[in-house]
């Protein structure tokens, strides 16, 4: 399996990557989110764009807001997606389909979709920095018992 690093600094250009993702992830969540969902969820999500403004992306807890705060946003958009069925009656129609479903998004909608790109691909981001992070530690302690 090939991995997608292969030296120290770039996981360290990964790692310092997450702080400007984190920047536009606490900018989407201020323009885009707060006003668009529930009380419990916008709480956690002016605690979660307080924190990536500050910078502390690699605190404990942060993964698990941002996945959280990902599944309400999911949630959201497939409530506001809905399928428009076009029809075509017309004699240059030869299909056996005389109809389709197009799927559109709310205004909202397509507003949330804006924010939940950024914050998946900061959580990618961070969940790979942590998982480099955990296998050093893994091996470092196979080398002290070995």
């Amino acid at each position: 399996m090939k991995m997608p690093f292969t030296s120290t600094n770039e996981i360290t250009a990964i790692a310092a990557s997450c702080f400007p993702l984190a920047r536009a992830a606490a900018t989407g969540i201020e323009q885009d989110v707060l006003d668009l969902v529930a009380p419990e969820p916008k709480r956690q999500a002016k605690k979660l764009a307080a924190q990536l403004q500050g910078g502390a992306i690699f605190d404990k807890g942060i993964l698990a807001m941002l996945h959280d705060l990902i599944g309400v946003l999911d949630a959201e958009i497939a409530e506001g997606t809905f399928v428009e069925t076009c029809y075509d009656h017309s004699p240059e129609n030869v299909s056996d389909n005389r109809t389709w479903g197009k799927a559109s998004l709310t205004r909202d909608a397509d507003r949330l979709t804006n924010a939940l790109t950024v914050l998946i691909e900061l959580y990618a981001t961070l969940a790979a920095v942590h998982d480099v992070l955990r296998a050093e530690k893994a091996l470092e302690g196979l080398r002290t018992a070995a």
